[in-house]
């Protein structure tokens, strides 16, 4: 499954008025639970290019194959989106 248009749109919508990247993450979740979601900290991606940015928040397309992940510029390719942050850490509100 790619992501489409209207998905992209709603990642963008989610980064930019949630009021965490927790709550950004939950919101995407509950509109696309078929859509594998990660939440990291931006250090975690920082040799990574983000599909999306909205000041300290970003996020990134990604596909797995199961067991490995790798992040993708295109979100034709992408079957999950890691949602990342600067200072916060991995898993943190």
């Amino acid at each position: 499954m790619a992501l489409d248009t209207t998905q992209v749109q709603a990642i963008a919508e989610v980064l930019r008025t949630a009021p965490t990247l927790f709550d950004a993450a939950a919101s995407w979740r509950e509109r696309y639970p078929s859509v594998r979601t990660l939440r990291i900290g931006a250090d975690e991606m920082r040799d990574e290019t983000p599909a999306l940015e909205c000041g300290a928040r970003r996020a990134y397309f990604a596909r797995s194959d199961g067991m490995c992940v790798s992040v993708t510029r295109e979100a034709g390719e992408a079957n999950m989106v890691i949602f990342a942050e600067d200072g916060a850490a991995h898993g943190t509100r």
